[in-house]
């Protein structure tokens, strides 16, 4: 396996970048999106790649990553991302976790009630609630649940005023799941 082409030190470096970039519509930036949605899932005691995939989520909207990927939706990018660098199940988890929305509004009515009005004008674009064919294809996949929980941590994530771990309380966890990664960054 070649070595990846971000290390964990530009990953950070990338996120703390985020601090500087609007979220949508929402009252938080980039960064302190990806903190909540990593917190919740490091409160729930989710295993690492489940935290690095709900910090990374957004990943695909760095320029960085967007200059060395491709354009392209943001979770496809993201998916490319994690795939280089983590493993297939982060790749899958931030790559759905667009559909999981999708998923969860045609699967879980009162879901849709919680949206903001940035992600509800989101869903339009993204195809609106899934047919009861693309249902049952996201249901087959193994870590389906996990996408449609990753989903509900970004959904719940736009707070102003939350209080999270700091970005740097994740870099051992990074180093852990990092692909071909030991005690040392891999680059």
């Amino acid at each position: 396996m070649s070595s990846p082409h971000f290390s964990v030190s530009d990953t950070l470096g990338i996120l703390r970048l985020a601090a500087e970039s609007p979220y949508e519509d929402e009252a938080v930036n980039q960064l302190q999106h990806a903190l909540q949605t990593a917190q919740q899932a490091r409160d729930a005691g989710s295993d690492d790649v489940m935290v690095a995939a709900a910090l990374l989520h957004d990943i695909g909207r760095a320029p960085a990553v967007l200059g060395y990927y491709g354009e392209g939706v943001h979770e496809y990018v993201g998916a490319k991302f994690c795939a280089e660098h983590i493993s297939e199940r982060a790749a899958y988890l931030v790559g759905q976790h667009v559909p999981a929305k999708r998923y969860l509004v045609a699967t879980h009515p009162a879901y849709g009630d919680n949206l903001s009005a940035a992600s509800i004008r989101s869903l339009t674009r993204q195809g609106g609630p899934m047919t009861p064919a693309e249902v049952a294809q996201f249901q087959a996949h193994e870590f389906h649940k996990d996408a449609a929980q990753l989903r509900c941590w970004d959904d719940g994530a736009k707070d102003r005023t939350a209080i999270t771990d700091d970005l740097s309380s994740y870099e051992d966890l990074l180093y852990r799941v990092w692909s071909g990664s030991t005690s040392a960054d891999p680059t």
